[in-house]
């Protein structure tokens, strides 16, 4: 059992400071931007983001473990943070401190039980590649096999075992603080990454990742998965084959290797779509470090500590949704979300099919040409669609967003147009099973109408009894009007902190004057607070929060 030292003491509480400052340096600029003129918040704004990631990066540098991995995430995330933040963390993708040689010979000694030499006819003592948990260093087998030898850094569980404390406490605090638990369900997330992160720290278990994805990709002949060599692998060491390739963000050697990158993009894609949609065994973790290519332009991918699995049930969901997308059906898009736990049902469906089918068009390409009345609507949508309808994030999807997301950014960045729908079209047919053709349209419309037959009678005949009974009801926007009592709201908010900010100064000044001095600080503090809350409470609210309330129901009398 792991035993706290002073130092874990220490590093506990360093992990819990540094999320705080980062929390608090944002959180106050709600109050300082009263005290400076019109633009300085978002200036102040876009240089936090940039001097906090700073902050975060070399925390995470000198401290090493968890924080490196939570901000190699965080640095593939282009949709979480601006471009400003995503570059000041990307360097931790290259910046990891290696650990000394002697370390690693003492570690893989003590899991071979053995002197390496009598293994390696050579083992280079410069790492190839410098991860969180662990380093890679290039060997030579006996036989003259070369092989890529990957070593767990020392005390390494200890570590996790120390910034796993500290992050559940930061979640707890977020849990109070903030309202984040009403879409994500972050104690299932936290237990997610933590049980994902212990099987990183088993490279026998990493082993049997990387051979079942190489069997489940066999017919694929320009995928590249390492073989493992067994008889020199444990738990905290793992041997396999050494494959020279071009590190997939490279643009320059990839076209200059005369490799087309629109194909490139395309085939891992692919990868990605079969290895969810059919093997239900995915890659979880394809950061630009894990994935290369070949100068024949073969995929090479490794690093296999990270891994998804989906249920066939599961799995099937996925599909027909990723069909009703191909097909642009987003209605059905939308109904699928609410199965798979996204959306809550009882939400307001038109809302969120609008922001939805707007998203997908422009995400995925192939869009049709949209005007800017649409787009701010599309934005109006979107803002609702976050802070207003019952919108969650299941946590079994959290490493799978993680995953898609990370490859999001690599597809585009070898391809800037890529099409995504177009991509995905073929895989979704072969794993239905469908022909395509005039055949299958004729299929899917025969289908939509049989449908509308059965359902829409039923309906028109609820809607006239409703009507019959007066119980009929419209859903009216009342954007203004909302909008109107929103900000009468937040003035009587005020007014009452006004009179409570009034009322304690005044008994403050008595006490004061009155010689209860301790009594009086207490008192123009709590003035203090209260005038800050007035303050942010007069305040207008912001452009970007105003998104349109839900619909005002009308009720028609009879």
């Amino acid at each position: 059992m792991f035993k706290y030292d002073t130092n874990a003491i220490r590093r506990f509480f360093t992990v819990i400071r540094l999320f705080v400052n980062i929390a608090l340096a944002f959180y106050t600029l709600r109050f300082k931007k009263y005290l400076h003129r019109p633009g300085w918040l978002q200036t102040k704004r876009e240089e936090l983001y940039i001097s906090q990631a700073r902050l975060f990066r070399e925390t995470a540098v000198r401290m090493g473990g968890l924080l490196i991995k939570l901000g190699q995430f965080v640095s593939t995330r282009v949709d979480l943070l601006p471009g400003s933040s995503i570059r000041e963390l990307s360097g931790l993708q290259d910046e990891v401190q290696a650990v000394e040689f002697k370390a690693i010979e003492s570690i893989i000694c003590s899991e071979l039980e053995r002197p390496w030499q009598e293994i390696y006819s050579h083992l280079d003592a410069i790492p190839v590649a410098a991860a969180s948990l662990g380093q890679v260093h290039f060997g030579i087998l006996m036989d003259g096999g070369e092989v890529a030898v990957k070593v767990m850094r020392p005390g390494i569980e200890e570590l996790i075992t120390i910034d796993l404390k500290a992050i559940k406490q930061v979640v707890k605090f977020i849990k109070v603080f903030t309202d984040w638990k009403k879409f994500i369900d972050l104690d299932a997330i936290y237990q997610e990454f933590e049980e994902t992160l212990r099987d990183e720290l088993d490279y026998i278990k990493e082993g049997h990742n990387a051979e079942t994805i190489a069997t489940n990709s066999k017919e694929d002949q320009d995928l590249l998965i390492p073989q493992i060599v067994w008889e020199y692998t444990r738990t905290r060491v793992l041997t396999m084959e050494y494959m020279r390739g071009i590190k997939i963000t490279n643009y320059e050697e990839i076209e200059a290797a005369g490799i087309n990158r629109k194909k490139l993009a395309a085939h891992l894609l692919s990868i990605y779509v079969r290895q969810i949609l059919i093997d239900g065994f995915y890659h979880a973790d394809p950061h630009p470090g894990n994935l290369f290519v070949t100068d024949q332009g073969k995929l090479i991918m490794v690093d296999f500590g990270m891994v998804g699995a989906i249920s066939l049930e599961l799995r099937t969901e996925l599909i027909h949704m990723v069909k009703a997308i191909v097909r642009r059906d987003y209605n059905t898009v939308v109904e699928y979300l609410m199965r798979l736990g996204f959306i809550h049902y009882g939400a307001d469906k038109n809302t969120i099919t609008r922001a939805v089918s707007l998203f997908l068009d422009h995400t995925l390409g192939d869009a049709q040409a949209i005007s800017d009345t649409d787009i701010n609507r599309f934005l109006q949508d979107l803002e609702q669609l976050l802070y207003e309808q019952p919108f969650q994030v299941p946590a079994r999807f959290t490493f799978l967003g993680r995953a898609l997301g990370t490859l999001y950014g690599i597809c585009v960045g070898l391809d800037s147009n890529i099409n995504f729908l177009q991509v995905a079209r073929p895989y979704v047919d072969e794993m239905l099973g469908d022909g395509g053709g005039l055949f299958q349209v004729i299929k899917e419309k025969a289908e939509a109408w049989g449908t509308a037959f059965i359902e829409v009678p039923p309906l028109l005949e609820r809607v006239l009894q409703k009507a019959e009974r007066g119980d009929l009801v419209l859903r009216i926007p009342q954007q203004e009007i909302n909008r109107h009592m929103s900000n009468n709201t937040r003035s009587i908010k005020a007014l009452t902190w006004a009179v409570a900010f009034g009322f304690t100064l005044l008994t403050a000044a008595y006490l004061r004057v009155n010689q209860f001095h301790t009594e009086s600080c207490w008192g123009f503090a709590l003035a203090g607070i209260f005038l800050l809350l007035v303050l942010s409470n007069s305040k207008t609210r912001s452009d970007r929060r105003r998104a349109p309330h839900p619909p005002v129901i009308v009720k028609r009398d009879k």
